[in-house]
């Protein structure tokens, strides 16, 4: 069977080139903004469905997806984190970097990050894992976690391990949508039926 994009043509070439680095950038926005604007996991589920890269290059491409993601939930949990080192040089490289817990806060709603609050309360780090791997809730304890003073090595260890399963849920759609894609009878026409 042929793939939904043939990769011989410009397009297909551009989305096989462009499309993993597109991703694990575009993970690593996800990482350091809550509330996203775009979701990088459908575009991810898109680009496995229309190229078909196999396991192993799909099982990479979303490895780095997981440390970019995980690298960019690290720079918004040092830019919260006041007991540790203030993010200095990275602020002073990255225009508004120091502006941004601000505007996440904001974005978040004072009720949502009191309930977000309670959680890693309570749960302590098995929420920061939890919640990035449940769609909808990935990087809402990286604030909590930021301002409660948690250990970074822990922050880093389980915030990859949820973006890690979050991963492999997204890489098992996609392999299933391959499946169903295949499975589809393509010739629809009313003379096959009649």
């Amino acid at each position: 069977m042929a793939r939904a994009i043939d990769i011989d043509t410009t397009l297909g070439g551009l989305v096989v080139t462009v499309g993993s680095p597109l991703l694990v950038l575009l993970y690593a926005l996800e990482g350091l903004l809550v509330g996203k604007l775009l979701h990088p996991s459908l575009l991810f589920i898109l680009y496995v469905v229309a190229t078909e890269p196999g396991l192993v290059l799909t099982v990479v491409v979303g490895a780095f997806c997981v440390g970019s993601a995980t690298a960019g939930q690290l720079v918004l949990y040092r830019t919260v984190n006041e007991d540790g080192e203030s993010p200095g040089r990275l602020a002073r490289m990255i225009p508004y970097l120091d502006r941004l817990p601000e505007i996440v806060k904001e974005r978040i709603g004072d009720s949502r990050l009191a309930l977000v609050d309670r959680w890693f309360d309570r749960f302590g780090g098995h929420a920061v894992w939890i919640s990035n791997a449940t769609p909808g809730l990935r990087g809402l304890m990286t604030i909590p976690a930021g301002l409660s003073g948690y250990p970074v090595r822990q922050f880093v260890v389980l915030s990859a391990l949820g973006n890690a399963i979050y991963m492999v849920l997204l890489i098992a759609v996609a392999n299933g949508l391959l499946e169903a894609v295949r499975f589809v009878p393509w010739d629809v026409s009313p003379d096959r039926f009649l």
